[in-house]
């Protein structure tokens, strides 16, 4: 080998050891930057096995194989139903790999589905205990820890929207009401937009309050009259839980607040602590919130520019805010990604249940918590409709100009609110929305015509509810009309008196079209009864339906004999009917 090729090979390992020099220089600078930044998962399990907690230490960097084998482990325990020890394995998993965005995902679902779901329908308070560890574990933590994961969004978003806004769980009914009156304590029923500037303004901290003139001297004197509110950790707590249930504290503490009643200091404790909640307990961000409103909140009918707050009490509002911060801080719009799409579904599907469910009704029972209700929400239309036209947009470039389960959805919805509209009396709009159907889905996807948006406005709607009415029998058509007509009398006794006129209108359009074709079209074949029947039938269901209060029930027949003594009079007729038939079956039989 020649001299020059030595000095070569001599200059490349001085070289290289100075270079490894440099980078072993490095190496303490650059750990510490992956510490503040929290790229560094160096924390140790709670109540593991000796075993495992000495493998994690020993192995070091094979850390990885470790989380390998658990979450394996953790898959097959639920499969095999035990859903428990699948927790467990879950919470060292999230403690060895912080940033598995996946086993975040198992451990809430396994928590709000599974677990909940374990427990018996007979105790909905355990259950919905387990829902709200699954959807405060993502919320509080995973999200904490990976911000950029758009399925943590994702699945946090879909537990708000599936599981406690829809009707798969036995005790979905007690998950709204509990969610619905968190709300209310903390946004009161029917917040203005102005009430929520408001709550934005009150950015100060504990200790600013603490030391404020004004409302200093009223804290002090509840932490006088109740050692309990001298820990200022759980100060604005124990407030909110007095304003709410002050039996649990001493009546000299709840004498404290009657004196501050209507004082400045008092009202504006009482925003800071509400707003300290929101903030801090439901991690929301209240500027993203009034965002929100403005974008999506409900239409004014008078003014279709003015939008109202969104119903933060319903949880198709929650599963909005958590998807939009989603994608706002995780999406990536010029990419196509599936769980990118996913979240834009779900904003979508909770504002078209806002749309179909968005009226919260929380009716009070005396001496017992109230009772949860939903009615539509038209004025939620117009914020549906733009996001889903946003939606297709977006996903048109990406799907060769064609969005699967995206445009075909828009149409089905606009077919279904034309006759929303029309049912609720609101003729001229579900006559535009025709006639926008027919501009915009007129041609189908492989370039057809739909000669069914060809035909008059009348005809189209006539043809929608006897297509809901295809294939049913005169028993099915019956209790059909007969609990459109129980929904009209619900709404009439919580004074919705338009949604009751739009029930019943649908009542006497489904009793004209079935009498036509089912009835007198068929020779020999006996028609429905007369409408007045449906009525009492109705009314006599709703009455001796255990789910509506009895307050509600028995206020009902009032509010009809003062305000509708013509229906009162028709009802009270069917009644001596009815009882004179029943008399008469009864002599026959005898």
């Amino acid at each position: 080998m020649k001299s020059k090729d030595w000095l070569v090979i001599v200059f490349c390992l001085i070289l290289s050891g100075v270079l490894l020099t440099a980078a072993s220089m490095r190496t303490e600078s650059i750990h510490q930057a992956r510490e503040e930044m929290g790229l560094v998962a160096n924390t140790s399990l709670e109540n593991a096995p000796p075993s495992l907690a000495f493998a994690t230490v020993a192995m070091g960097a094979f850390r990885g194989l470790i989380v390998d084998i658990l979450w394996m482990r953790a898959d097959d325990l639920k499969q095999e139903g035990k859903f428990f020890d699948a927790k467990q394995l879950a919470e060292w998993i999230t403690t060895l790999q912080p940033r598995f965005a996946a086993v975040w995902d198992f451990h809430a679902w396994n928590m709000a589905y599974n677990i909940s779901v374990a427990i018996p329908n007979t105790q909905p308070a355990e259950r919905w205990r387990w829902v709200q560890n699954g959807y405060e574990l993502l919320r509080d933590r995973a999200i904490e820890i990976n911000p950029r994961s758009i399925l943590l969004y994702r699945s946090l978003a879909w537990i708000f929207q599936h599981k406690i806004g829809g009707v798969s769980d036995d005790s979905h009914r007690y998950y709204k009401r509990e969610l619905a009156l968190s709300m209310r304590d903390l946004l009161g029923e029917n917040p203005s937009s102005d009430y929520f500037q408001s709550l934005i303004e009150q950015s100060g901290t504990l200790e600013q309050i603490l030391a404020d003139e004004k409302i200093s001297p009223f804290l002090k004197e509840l932490q006088q009259a109740d050692e309990t509110f001298s820990d200022k950790s759980k100060l604005v707590a124990n407030y909110l839980t007095l304003r709410k249930t002050p039996g649990r504290f001493r009546k000299e503490v709840f004498a404290v607040v009657d004196r501050y009643r209507g004082t400045e200091a008092l009202d504006n404790f009482d925003l800071f602590a509400k707003a300290w909640q929101l903030r801090h307990v439901w991690k929301f961000d209240l500027d993203f919130m009034d965002e929100l409103n403005r974008t999506y909140g409900p239409a004014d009918f008078n003014d279709p520019n003015d939008h109202l707050p969104l119903n933060w009490e319903h949880p198709a509002s929650h599963a909005i805010y958590w998807a939009a911060l989603g994608l706002k801080k995780a999406g990536r719009p010029e990419q196509y990604r599936i769980d990118e799409k996913n979240t834009d579904r779900i904003v979508f599907h909770s504002l078209q249940m806002l749309y179909r469910t968005g009226k919260v009704i929380l009716y009070d029972v005396p001496g017992k918590k109230p009772t949860i209700y939903s009615l539509p929400d038209l004025r939620m239309f117009g914020s549906c409709d733009r996001f889903w036209e946003k939606i297709i947009t977006k996903y048109k470039t990406f799907e060769d100009g064609n969005p699967k389960a995206v445009k075909g959805g828009h149409k089905n919805f606009l077919e279904n609110a034309i006759l929303l509209f029309y049912q609720a009396g609101h003729q001229k709009k579900a006559m535009k929305l025709y006639q926008r159907l027919q501009r915009e889905h007129l041609i189908d996807p492989s370039g057809h015509r739909r000669d069914e948006y060809m035909v008059p406005f009348m005809t189209f709607v006539r043809s929608r509810l006897k297509s809901e009415l295809e294939g049913i029998g005169i028993n099915d058509a019956i209790e059909f009309i007969v609990s459109v007509l129980r929904e009209s009398y619900f709404c009439y006794a919580i004074h919705d008196d338009d949604e009751a006129a739009g029930r019943e209108k649908m009542a006497q359009e489904i009793y004209d079209i079935y009498q036509k074709k089912m009835g007198l079209d068929e020779p020999g074949r006996m028609g429905l009864p007369p409408m007045e029947w449906f009525r009492y039938q109705a009314f006599v269901a709703f009455l001796n339906d255990p789910m509506y209060p009895e307050q509600m029930r028995s206020s009902l027949i009032g509010r009809i004999q003062v305000e509708r003594p013509d229906l009162f009079e028709k009802l009270r007729k069917q009644e001596i009917q009815f009882i004179e038939q029943m008399q008469k079956q009864q002599k026959e039989q005898e």
